[in-house]
């Protein structure tokens, strides 16, 4: 059964098999695993309802703004954040070469550091969104529903009861380093094209960078012009043209 704040904890796989204690919890699933979700309450045509309390809700998705964008009324105690407007695509960053992967996003990380930075039992949800605003350049961070739930309730009561006595003093030459990893920024829906590129850019053997040009043309080949563009990319690994245009949205940065 789901609630605002908790989820009862029923003995599903990698959890306690004791179904009495409400938890928060995450689902450790894998990409050959499929879930399922069971949802009981209240409901009507066109909704399912929550118990009376206090919901916030953070999406990290692309044009992640269409699940709110006048949809979340202002008066049910429902305050969200998402990682871009309802018409772009967010953004991931803090490419791992060791991992050939891409480590985080930037609306995510944005919040996530600053949970990890400020006394969140003294800062309220309307300031990480600043914050988060702020610090995302990619796309625009919004905000919708009960903005004075933003305003009145801290952070803490969401992501966290511990208080810290002080606030912990910034590293500057982390926030650099961090600030220099989000520059490779890449919209979500072409990680798997840059993805491919950064592995061919820090491969050394020609078994694999020859196995890797072929993704990389059926990849981009795929994609739909009528959604990408009309120009084209030539490949600097000596695969010649491709079908298709560069990247959908290549990072710039956002001046309003």
């Amino acid at each position: 059964m789901v609630q605002p704040q908790t989820i009862d904890d029923c003995g599903l796989r990698h959890f306690s098999p004791l179904c009495q204690k409400k938890v928060i919890f995450w689902i450790y699933s894998g990409p050959d695993d499929n879930v399922f979700v069971f949802f009981t309450d209240h409901g009507a045509v066109g909704l399912v309802a929550f118990p009376t309390g206090v919901m916030v809700i953070y999406i990290e998705a692309c044009e992640s703004g269409s699940m709110l964008e006048g949809l979340l009324p202002a008066n049910i105690n429902v305050y969200g954040t998402t990682a871009s407007s309802a018409e772009e695509p967010s953004y991931a960053c803090y490419y791992d070469a060791k991992r050939g992967t891409y480590l985080g996003d930037v609306y995510s990380v944005a919040w996530m550091e600053d949970s990890d930075a400020e006394q969140i039992n003294k800062e309220s949800l309307l300031t990480q969104y600043q914050v988060a605003k702020k610090n995302t350049n990619t796309s625009h961070v919004m905000q919708y529903g009960d903005l004075n739930l933003g305003k009145s309730h801290n952070v803490s009561e969401f992501q966290g009861a511990g208080t810290q006595p002080m606030k912990p003093i910034r590293n500057p030459f982390t926030d650099r380093y961090n600030d220099l990893l989000k520059r490779d920024a890449v919209a979500t829906v072409d990680v798997r094209v840059s993805t491919v590129v950064h592995r061919l850019d820090n491969s050394e053997s020609a078994v694999e960078k020859a196995a890797l040009k072929r993704e990389l043309v059926q990849l981009l080949n795929t994609i739909d012009d009528s959604i990408h563009g009309t120009c084209h990319i030539f490949d600097k690994y000596g695969i010649g043209y491709v079908n298709v245009a560069k990247l959908k949205h290549p990072m710039l940065p956002l001046n309003e």
